[in-house]
């Protein structure tokens, strides 16, 4: 329980909310202690920072399944997109969020951060809470995050969306990591509505992730018809 607890916090709240949908693409806004707290959250992920993640999944859009594209199977091969991607070069100075003192401050303090946690854990409760609180959930997310870049870029492993811009790259959707990762495995849905903060388009597509935006979003929360279905970045 304690593990996908850390998971739900790191995964959904960190990495898909506040990572993808809120830092990335601006698809809602929220107060601002929720995106410190969430952004500190996805920083325990191990994922990267939220400079370096927000900077590369902006290239990843631009140039997807495409040279240059930081994590596509197709031009760097399955191993490599799925337990290498996350250290390719990144230009920080590409994330939307490069001009925000916070952001910054927490990309010079990635590692000395996630340090200090873990040696917290050490101390308080040992290699068990160490491994329970942080390098299992990280783990889960490292590995289940990857999943979106290789299994959602892979034609016969999920379905389009049907839109008449589904087939601009190879992404699909995935009902499984649609479930496991809050939404994010309607990969398909997102590549051709980017700033929609509700991933999931049909009645079956669960997105828990749009539930938590839902609840903490600064307006009234939109329908996925009223909301913005600009693809641009």
């Amino acid at each position: 329980a304690a593990v996908f607890f850390m998971y739900f916090l790191t995964g959904c709240l960190g990495m898909s909310v506040t990572y993808h949908r809120l830092l990335t693409h601006r698809s809602f806004t929220t107060r601002r202690w929720i995106e410190y707290l969430f952004t500190l959250f996805a920083t325990l992920g191990l994922t990267g920072s939220s400079l370096s993640w927000t900077a590369a999944h902006r290239q990843h859009h631009a140039r997807a399944d495409k040279e240059g594209d930081p994590h596509s199977p197709l031009t760097l091969g399955y191993l490599r997109a799925q337990w290498g991607s996350m250290f390719s070069p990144i230009d920080v100075k590409r994330s939307p969020v490069f001009r925000s003192r916070f952001h910054r401050l927490m990309h010079r303090n990635y590692v000395s951060i996630n340090l200090t946690y873990g040696t917290f854990l050490l101390l308080v409760g040992g290699f068990h809470a160490l491994a329970i609180f942080w390098l299992v959930p990280a783990c889960l997310l490292w590995n289940a995050g990857s999943l979106i870049n290789t299994v959602c870029h892979t034609r016969w492993l999920g379905y389009k969306c049907g839109n008449n811009r589904a087939d601009l790259d190879r992404s699909v959707n995935n009902p499984v990591l649609g479930i496991f990762m809050f939404g994010e495995g309607w990969h398909n849905n997102h590549h051709v509505y980017q700033r929609n903060p509700n991933i999931g388009r049909r009645w079956f597509e669960i997105d828990i992730g749009y539930y938590i935006i839902c609840l903490i979003r600064n307006k009234e929360c939109l329908t996925s018809t009223q909301a913005s279905e600009s693809t641009q970045l």
